[in-house]
C-alpha cells in the first residue's frame, strides 16, 4: 500500500460516510484517481476490511480491528524508510518550511532520510521543478546549504496545503466546541460541506505555519474578496481566537478563499461590482492581444458579459491553485480547435498580465464560452443545393429533406428533375444528387456524388457522405486545400510532420515561422487524437485565406507520446478567420473524425490519388 492509499484509509477510519466530493476536496485528486485508490485499498484489505458505497456515500466496514491496528503500525515504521521519491521530496519541503529563517544542510537531510547525498540532489532537482509552478525557488549558498525563497508569502500556505498536505496530516488543533462554531459560521455564508472542509483545512495550514514563525502578512495581489467585513466579522473573530493571535490580511485571504471561488447569495454587491470592473479593465487589454494572434471578428463586448463572473472566479482559483474539474476531454477540445486556441490565448495572456499560473484544466470551461460565441458568429444562413431525380415520391422527398436538414444545420434548397437530361441542363453545382438511375459523372460535368435512394435510410453513411461533400465543396471554392502524402520509410512522428510542413513551405503554402510555431505547440500539449490519429493544428501567418489540410500516412505505425500513430492530419488555420472559414474548419474536423472512425473511409484515404479529388473517399461506404 502506498502513502496516498494509507492516508485515504486513515481518513475513512477517522470519519463516517464520505461523499466522492468530500474525498476529492480533501485529497485534491480526481474522481478517477479516488475510485482507483478505493479499489486498490479493497484489494489490499481483502478479508480485513472493505470500503463500501451506499447512495453515493463511501464508508469503511472493519472485520478485523487487530489487523487494521497492526497495518497502521507496520506502515508507519516502513514510512521512516522513505523509499517513495515523492514522499522524500515533500519531506524535504517540510523541513525547508520549518527552517525558512535558516539554511538547511544537504548532508543533514541525507542522514535524516537515510539516503545518499546523490539521491537528495536528484530529489531537489525534481522538487525545484514542482515548486516552479508556484513561483517558489530553492536557493543554494556555498558552505551554508539551501533555503526557500518566495515572491509572495501566501505561497508558503499554498505549497503547504497542496504538497505537504498530500503526505502529512495537518491536524485540526481545536476542540469540538470550536469546531461546531466554525461549521455554523461558515454555513451561514455558504451551506456547502465542501466549503466547510476547505476553510477548516486552510485554518489548519495557517496554524501549522505559525508554529514555525511563518506568517502570511500581505494581502494577496489580484485576489478579490467578495464578502463584506460585516458579514464575516463573527467568523474572523473566531479564527483569530483559534489561532491565538491577530489574523493578518493575507491569512484571512488564504483561509477564506473557498468562499470567493463561486457565486454566493451572501456576496457583497459593491465588492462584486468593483471586482467585475477590474475584470473588465483586464480584458480590455487581453482581448486586443488575442485578436493579434487570431484575427476573428467576434462580439467581444457580449462575450465579456458572459465570461466576467467565470473569469473572476477563475483568477481567484488560480491564485491559490484550486483545481477545477476538467469535465471536457481532450477529444472534445479537438472538436473545437478555434475555440480552444482562443481559450488558451486568453489564459496565457491573463497569466502573463497578472503574473499567476493557470492550470490546463481551466481551458475546457473557457472553450465552451468561446464556442457559443463562435456559433453566434457563424450563424449567418448558408444555402446548400441538393438535386433529386425522379421517379421519387413526395414522402421520400420529405424524408430526405428532414435527414439532410438535421445533419446540415443550414438552409437547404432541393431541386427536383424529371430526368437525367433535365439535370444536365442545370447550371447549379449540387452538394449531393439523389437518384436510382445510372448517372455517369462524366455526363454530369460536375463530379457531384450520386446517392442511391435506399442509402438515405443509413443515417451514419449519409452523414459521412455529406461531410465529405461539404469539404469537397469548400475545396472547389478555394476555401480549403487538401493533400495526402505517403511517408516512405519514415519512422518518426516529428520528422514526418516536419516533412509535411517543409513540403508546404516549398509550395508557398506556409512560411518558415509555421515550423517554429508547430514546435512550440507540441511542447505545450499533445496532438495525439487517439485511434492512431495525430491532429497537430497551428495558426498560419502566411496570409492565405484557406484551411490547409495536409495528410501524412505512415507505412507502419510509429510511436509518439506512448501512443501509436498511423496518420497525421496537419491543419493550418489562417490568422485572419472569418465566419465562412470558421464554418469550413468545423466541417474539416467533422470529416477527420469520420475518417478516424470508419475503416472503409480510412482505407480509401490510404489509396488516395491527389489527382482525383476528395469524392473518392466515398467509395464503398
Amino acid at each position: 500500500m502506498d502513502r496516498q492509499n494509507f492516508e485515504m484509509l486513515n481518513f475513512f477510519i477517522n470519519n463516517d460516510a464520505l461523499t466522492l466530493r468530500e474525498l476529492q476536496t480533501h485529497f485534491s485528486i480526481s474522481r478517477v484517481t479516488i475510485t482507483k485508490n478505493i479499489r486498490e485499498i479493497n484489494e489490499y484489505l481483502d478479508g480485513v476490511a472493505q470500503i463500501n458505497v451506499n447512495q453515493s456515500k463511501f464508508y469503511l466496514v472493519i472485520k478485523d480491528y487487530s489487523a487494521i491496528a497492526k497495518l497502521q503500525t507496520t506502515f508507519l515504521k516502513q514510512d521512516l524508510d522513505f523509499n517513495d521519491p515523492a514522499k522524500r521530496q515533500v519531506t524535504i519541503l517540510k523541513e525547508l518550511l520549518r527552517n525558512t529563517s535558516n539554511y538547511v544542510i544537504v548532508d543533514d537531510l541525507a542522514e535524516s532520510l537515510s539516503v545518499s547525498r546523490g539521491t537528495i540532489n536528484k530529489d531537489l532537482r525534481e522538487l525545484k521543478q514542482m515548486l516552479d509552478f508556484y513561483n517558489v525557488r530553492i536557493a543554494t549558498k556555498t558552505n551554508k546549504g539551501i533555503r526557500l525563497e518566495v515572491n509572495a508569502d501566501f505561497e508558503y500556505a499554498v505549497i503547504t496545503r497542496n504538497l505537504v498536505g498530500k503526505y502529512y496530516e495537518l491536524e485540526s488543533t481545536w476542540d469540538s466546541a470550536t469546531d461546531a462554531k466554525l461549521t455554523n459560521l461558515i454555513k451561514q455564508l455558504d451551506s456547502s460541506n465542501d466549503t466547510v472542509t476547505m476553510v477548516k483545512r486552510n485554518l489548519a495550514v495557517i496554524k501549522w505555519l505559525r508554529k514555525y514563525d511563518i506568517q502570511v502578512n500581505d494581502k494577496v495581489p489580484n485576489y478579490h474578496q467578495l464578502l463584506s467585513d460585516d458579514s464575516t466579522e463573527a467568523l474572523r473573530d473566531l479564527l483569530t481566537e483559534t489561532i491565538g493571535n491577530s489574523l493578518s490580511p493575507g491569512e484571512w485571504d488564504f483561509i477564506s478563499y473557498p468562499l470567493n471561488i463561486k457565486k454566493l447569495a451572501t456576496d457583497d454587491k459593491v465588492l462584486v461590482k468593483l471586482a467585475l470592473a477590474d475584470i473588465q479593465g483586464l480584458m480590455q487589454v487581453v482581448f486586443p492581444i488575442i485578436k493579434q494572434k487570431l484575427d476573428i471578428n467576434l462580439d467581444f463586448d457580449r462575450l465579456l458579459m458572459e465570461l466576467r463572473y467565470h473569469l473572476l472566479f477563475l483568477i481567484n482559483r488560480a491564485i491559490f491553485d484550486v483545481k477545477s474539474e476538467g469535465f471536457i476531454s481532450v477529444d472534445m477540445l479537438n472538436k473545437y480547435p478555434v475555440s480552444t486556441e482562443l481559450a488558451q490565448f486568453t489564459l496565457s495572456s491573463i497569466a502573463k498580465k497578472l503574473n499567476i499560473r493557470i492550470r490546463k484544466q481551466e481551458v475546457g470551461y473557457l472553450t465552451v464560452y468561446f464556442q457559443m460565441e463562435l456559433e453566434e458568429y457563424m450563424s449567418a444562413p448558408v444555402i446548400h443545393r441538393v438535386a433529386l431525380v425522379k421517379p421519387i415520391s413526395n414522402s421520400m422527398k420529405r424524408f430526405i429533406t428532414e435527414q439532410l436538414t438535421d445533419a446540415l444545420n443550414d438552409d437547404l434548397q432541393i431541386d427536383i428533375f424529371n430526368s437525367k437530361s433535365d439535370l444536365e441542363k442545370s447550371p447549379e453545382k449540387y452538394l449531393l444528387i439523389f437518384s436510382n438511375s445510372f448517372l455517369p459523372g462524366s455526363a454530369m460535368g460536375q463530379h457531384t456524388p450520386i446517392i442511391r435512394l435506399n442509402s438515405v435510410f443509413n443515417q451514419g453513411a449519409l452523414r459521412e457522405r455529406l461531410q465529405i461533400s461539404l469539404v469537397d465543396e469548400a475545396i472547389s471554392h478555394g476555401l480549403c486545400k487538401f493533400d495526402v502524402t505517403k511517408f516512405m520509410n519514415e519512422k518518426s512522428y516529428t520528422k514526418g510532420v516536419r516533412q509535411l510542413i517543409n513540403q508546404e513551405i516549398t509550395d508557398g503554402q506556409l512560411n518558415e515561422e509555421f515550423l517554429e510555431d508547430w514546435a512550440k505547440r507540441e511542447e505545450l500539449s499533445s496532438s495525439i487524437f487517439g485511434d492512431g490519429v495525430a491532429l497537430p493544428h497551428v495558426i498560419d501567418k502566411s496570409g492565405l485565406n484557406r484551411i490547409l489540410v495536409t495528410v501524412g500516412l505512415f507505412e507502419k505505425p510509429v510511436v509518439f507520446d506512448n501512443q501509436k500513430v498511423n496518420v497525421v492530419f496537419l491543419v493550418a488555420i489562417p490568422n485572419k478567420l472569418d465566419a465562412e472559414l470558421s464554418r469550413v474548419l468545423s466541417q474539416v474536423y467533422d470529416l477527420i473524425r469520420s475518417i478516424a472512425a470508419n475503416s472503409n473511409i480510412f482505407n480509401n484515404l490510404k489509396n488516395y490519388d491527389n489527382n482525383r479529388g476528395l469524392i473518392q473517399l466515398m467509395e464503398a461506404i
